[in-house]
């Protein structure tokens, strides 16, 4: 049991690793909003965004508009959304119009839902393609140049394997 929970750690810290090099943290917001209320925000970063929402109590959904500036449940007022019980996550094209509009919707089926908003650039070179078909093996920056996994990266690597040595 105990070996099982150790590798999954590791296992799961790698891939959070490995994850973390094909994205930009542009922006981090924790609040809170009120069941039945919203909290907007506006994206001005240009990219392929990644945006998640992480409810931390309560239930938070996120819906995105390059139309309107206020994005609500209702279906002709937003773009793109996820209403999940847990981590929402919505990508922006590069060809949405900027700024994009965001809301944060609070079920009302909880007083107050806290949350953490994370906004990262994707560092691929098409976003017609799912992310997870995405190459691994090198990205784009923002000026466009090709960028192979640094030196920094293949530390974090050999790290990684270091520790899974020391552990097993």
């Amino acid at each position: 049991m105990y070996y099982t929970m150790k590798t999954t750690f590791v296992i799961a810290t790698l891939i959070t690793c490995v994850l973390a090099l094909e994205e930009e943290l542009l922006h981090y917001v924790s609040d809170d909003v009120p069941g039945g209320s919203y909290k907007y925000y506006s994206l001005t970063y240009d990219g392929y965004i990644k945006i998640r929402l992480t409810s931390i109590t309560g239930d938070a959904d996120l819906y995105a508009s390059q139309i309107t500036t206020k994005p609500t449940y209702e279906p002709d007022h937003y773009c793109l959304q996820s209403t999940t019980c847990g981590e929402d996550i919505i990508f922006i094209p590069k060809s949405f119009k900027r700024p994009v509009s965001i809301g944060v919707y609070g079920h009302p089926s909880h007083e107050i839902s806290k949350y953490t908003l994370l906004v990262s650039e994707l560092m691929i070179e098409d976003d017609t393609i799912p992310y997870d078909q995405a190459s691994r093996s090198s990205y784009k920056d923002r000026d466009n140049k090709k960028v192979h996994i640094s030196f920094f990266a293949n530390l974090i690597w050999y790290f990684m394997d270091f520790l899974l040595q020391l552990l097993f």
